[in-house]
């Protein structure tokens, strides 16, 4: 049996697999002053669902492995609540969290700005030591002036510290001294080492990466242990695994050292089954749309598999720019984060316009619908005066909605812009499709990638409600809704692999080609990854590793993945198919060859990873039982191709048979999610229960 969770900014969502394969679907509320909280009532829930189903199955809880997606360490990193953090680097470059790259994001900004660095300047300490680049100690570490810091961080309650020292990446020597010689004078103080971290090139981005882990990783360790003693009260045994931002599970042990690998924990698990949908729809490539109460995420997925970046950047300054935020040398799947979720607060903005989002109600106080002290109009609520969500059947009718309170909230927004209500319910709601279309159109043209080929799979709770317009705006066609859509991350987990993503720089030109040194950096890169690998409790022998590397011509500044030949790096043939395949590759992104010059590897990564879990979704329990009437009822709808409010049948997804046609306009509600389907449109279910919406 396997339990999964997604803990959001405003639902935590759950997926548990029973002994007979079912997958049983649930939704709480999360509670952002307590992530562990919210969790931990969802798996009570649950269980009892399954005790109370067969009270001989009370005694399996000790078999359950519990996998989890968790916003702990983006939360804290955007809403700066993490830890006392300090930063220790070489002599003479305690500046470099503030100078940056001195690159600039805007040439023209003459008051650019940037978020400010996670770590005051008063506590940037810098320490005698230089290695070259070659490996050359020109001066050696000065361990009195270590202790002497150490001691420093003692007296000025510093609760974690980053280590990132020039040329670490590759000569870590003089890291993991300062480390053992922290731990002798404050062992409390919990220390990340670039090194180990992101054992990568780029002196900022090593630093700023180092810097995101050391600020969330006693939060991340104290998230871990309190969740896995809770659940061992509760008699469940079994091992935790997290999400990762490329796709993959890691144990408790990694997750805890590493979090920064978990930053977009979630937002990757809907990623995974987003693909998996859409390979189960008979659809290679399709672009995710995933709107949660907080957030909307967006990633195309070409050929069955998520594109992965080798580089992130969180907390920008300007949403689109990219320069403005953190750079983050992390492997994490490609997608685009906007601040527009069913949660988004609607205003009136300094120029009398109205403006959605990036400020959310989250889940406390939420939406003014949810009743629990939100005053100020979301997109909720906008949805819900529109007709697209029913008070009494919201999340099953787990969960009644204050109408009143949505139209008292939407009531004073119309007044201040000067409107009705309606209209201002429908601009909200017009305005977050709008977003959302210009993100999916800016990373699709970024990837070479026309929109209107593919098909978009929408999910999250509130991603089949604002999926018909979305498409509208894109140009789509074809709009997929699967079932247990309001869950879909949860469900994610259940099938995601075990993998472990490492990397480390080794800079190597062909024309220098050194196959002894690539057999060294593969084999210790497999070693480490096996270690974390064989923590899941994979067995030895169901281990796969695959090799790429980040290449470029030489004198060029950026590099472009490329995957290993599957050949030994002495065989005549490595080469040349390798470089074969780099320029295939650029190619494909910039559209010409570049003659005449040597080519080189930078990077070094490996994917170790277990089998990918067999998960059915033919399996998933919604409200299906006997054969009954899939037709709900009506209630007012307003759809502006109409220009008005419409009675508009309402279906039941579960009840709904494959093959047979819904007509639009229509509502097709979900217990987790909603659909929208407007007039323009008709939608049938495919043999796997999932909703195909075709626009005309």
């Amino acid at each position: 049996m396997k339990l999964a969770f997604d803990t959001g900014g405003t639902f935590t969502d759950f997926a548990m697999t029973e002994d007979d394969g079912t997958i049983l679907l649930h939704k709480v509320l999360s509670t952002p002053d307590a992530p562990a909280r919210a969790v931990l009532q969802g798996v009570d829930e649950l269980l009892a669902k399954v005790r109370a189903k067969n009270a001989s199955k009370a005694a399996s809880n000790g078999a359950l492995q519990i996998l989890g997606a968790t916003t702990v360490v983006t939360n804290a990193v955007l809403e700066r609540r993490g830890v006392h953090t300090a930063f220790i680097t070489t002599d003479g470059f305690q500046d470099m969290l503030r100078i940056r790259t001195e690159g600039r994001y805007d040439l023209y900004d003459l008051r650019i700005q940037y978020p400010d660095p996670l770590v005051s300047r008063e506590f940037c300490f810098g320490v005698e030591e230089r290695i070259a680049a070659d490996g050359t100690v020109i001066k050696a570490l000065d361990e009195e002036g270590v202790r002497a810091i150490a001691r420093t961080l003692l007296e000025r309650k510093v609760e974690s510290v980053a280590v990132c020292l020039l040329h670490a990446y590759k000569y870590a020597q003089h890291e993991r001294r300062v480390a053992e010689l922290i731990a002798e004078v404050a062992p409390g103080i919990s220390v990340s080492l670039s090194s180990a971290v992101c054992p990568e090139v780029r002196e900022y981005d090593r630093a700023s990466t180092t810097v995101v882990n050391a600020y969330t990783r006693p939060m991340m360790v104290g998230h871990v242990n309190h969740l896995e003693r809770e659940l061992s009260q509760r008699g469940v045994e079994g091992q935790l695994l997290w999400m990762t931002s490329s796709g993959g599970v890691v144990p408790s042990s990694s997750a805890s050292r590493t979090p920064v690998r978990l930053i977009e924990s979630g937002p990757a698990a809907g990623a995974v089954a987003a693909a998996d949908y859409a390979r189960l729809a008979g659809e290679q490539s399709v672009l995710s749309f995933d709107m949660g109460g907080t957030t909307a995420k967006l990633c195309l997925i070409p050929n069955g598999q998520p594109m992965v970046a080798n580089d992130l950047e969180v907390a920008r300054h300007e949403r689109f720019r990219k320069g403005s935020g953190f750079p983050l040398k992390i492997q994490s799947i490609h997608m685009i984060e906007i601040g527009a979720g069913g949660g988004s607060i609607a205003a009136r903005n300094k120029m009398g316009l109205l403006s959605v989002g990036p400020r959310s109600a989250a889940a406390a106080p939420g939406p003014a619908c949810y009743g629990r002290g939100g005053t100020e109009p979301t997109v909720t609520d906008a949805d819900l005066l529109l007709g697209y969500l029913d008070e009494k059947s919201f999340l099953g009718g787990d969960f009644a909605l204050d109408r009143p309170a949505a139209a008292a909230a939407l009531a004073r927004l119309a007044k201040d812009l000067g409107i009705s209500a309606e209209r201002a319910a429908w601009g909200i709601h017009d305005m977050v499709n709008e977003s959302m279309a210009e993100a999916a159109s800016m990373q699709a043209t970024d990837s070479g990638i026309d929109p209107r080929a593919l098909p978009l799979i929408a999910f999250g709770g509130a991603g089949p409600v604002h999926a018909y317009g979305v498409a509208r705006k894109l140009g789509i066609r074809k709009v997929i809704c699967p079932l247990g859509a309001g869950v879909t991350s949860a469900i994610g987990l259940l099938g995601a692999p075990v993998a472990a993503d490492l990397s480390t720089s080794l800079p190597m030109r062909l024309s220098a080609w050194n196959p002894s040194a690539v057999n060294v950096v593969k084999s210790s890169l497999a070693a480490q990854g096996r270690e974390v690998v064989l923590a899941s409790k994979v067995p030895a022998d169901r281990i796969s590793f695959s090799y790429t590397v980040d290449m470029r011509h030489v004198g060029q500044g950026y590099e472009i993945s490329v995957a290993l030949p599957e050949l030994d790096p002495a065989d005549p043939a490595f080469l040349p198919e390798l470089l074969s395949r780099f320029h295939a590759n650029y190619v494909a992104l910039y559209g010409r060859a570049v003659a005449g010059t040597d080519a080189e590897i930078i990077t070094w990564r490996i994917r170790a990873s277990g089998p990918k879990a067999a998960v059915s979704l033919a399996n998933l329990r919604g409200e299906a039982g006997a054969v009954r009437d899939p037709r709900k009822g009506t209630r007012p709808v307003f759809f502006s191709e109409l220009g008005k409010t419409v009675d508009t049948p309402v279906y039941d997804h579960y009840a709904l048979l494959p093959g047979v046609p819904v007509e639009g306009p229509a509502i097709i509600e979900q217990r987790e999610s909603t659909v929208v389907m407007g007039p323009n449109a008709s939608a049938s279910l495919d043999a796997q229960h999932n909703l195909i919406m075709l626009l005309n």
